[in-house]
């Protein structure tokens, strides 16, 4: 049955292209080039890499030489017209939101933001001052990091907002020195064991939360961390935000249903 809101004549909006190859993937993700090192390291349900994580379709776009070795340091700068370039063909190609899979964008955001005509949220990061303000006055934002070295840069943290309020409101935890996440993902080393990698995780996750008893929500940075969330809310005890909970924010608000029940 065709829903009746496209039947009854009326204009296209604006984000409906002409000439467009495919229709009804309303969502644009920037990819990471894949590390070079062998193993098989699938992106399994949950991550931002894999099409069945997500309640609509979505396009992916590798953004050529922008791996997690470059996106890291402060070289990264250098890929910020790939990265444009990257998130204005996903546009033309219809996308109405640009987003990527690694936290560490955000370095990228401004001037993504400006090159394109579409909501542009590229790290889970933007999260962080949100969740902080609802947060009362006692209580802390427990961030895990692929790197904390990385995440505390001062360009990372001025693109994130969250420059005032870390360590006082805002306290990070790296997974950068882990037995298994860090040389799977960070190194790109090694078969994914997802076992290992949860328990890492969660692990990690604990000992932010032992050592900081405050902590009233925790946020995944990593979009390779979102299958965790679970085992890390069951852990943990508290709320667990990351990607998939920015992206499906702004999907709901995209394609809005009526309510239905009982009066």
């Amino acid at each position: 049955m065709i829903d009746p809101r496209l039947s009854q004549g009326k204009s296209w909006p604006a984000w409906v292209k002409q000439r467009l190859a495919s229709h009804g993937a309303p969502v644009g993700i920037l990819m990471l080039d894949r590390m070079p090192g062998s193993g098989i390291r699938p992106y399994i349900p949950g991550d931002t890499g894999n099409f069945t994580t997500w309640s609509v379709p979505v396009r992916y776009k590798t953004v050529p030489n922008m791996n997690v070795s470059r996106i890291f340091g402060p070289e990264g700068e250098a890929l910020t017209s790939a990265v444009v370039q990257a998130a204005t063909e996903l546009v033309r190609e219809g996308a109405q939101l640009i987003t990527c899979g690694c936290g560490y964008s955000i370095r990228y955001q401004q001037a993504v933001r400006e090159a394109v005509d579409v909501p542009v949220f590229l790290s889970s990061l933007l999260l962080a001052p949100f969740l902080e303000r609802m947060l009362p006055r006692d209580k802390a934002l427990g961030i895990i990091a692929a790197s904390k070295t990385a995440l505390t840069q001062p360009y990372i943290l001025e693109s994130a907002g969250l420059r005032d309020t870390l360590g006082r409101r805002v306290v990070v935890a790296g997974l950068e020195d882990t037995p298994v996440f860090g040389p799977t993902w960070n190194e790109g080393r090694g078969d994914l064991d997802v076992e290992a990698v949860q328990k890492d995780v969660v692990d990690t996750a604990l000992a932010l939360v032992n050592d900081r008893p405050d902590l009233g929500m925790l946020l995944l940075e990593c979009g390779d961390l979102p299958p965790y969330a679970w085992a890390v809310q069951q852990a943990t005890g508290i709320p667990v935000f990351d990607y998939t909970s920015l992206i499906e924010f702004f999907v709901r608000g995209l394609i809005r249903k009526p309510f239905t029940g009982l009066i």
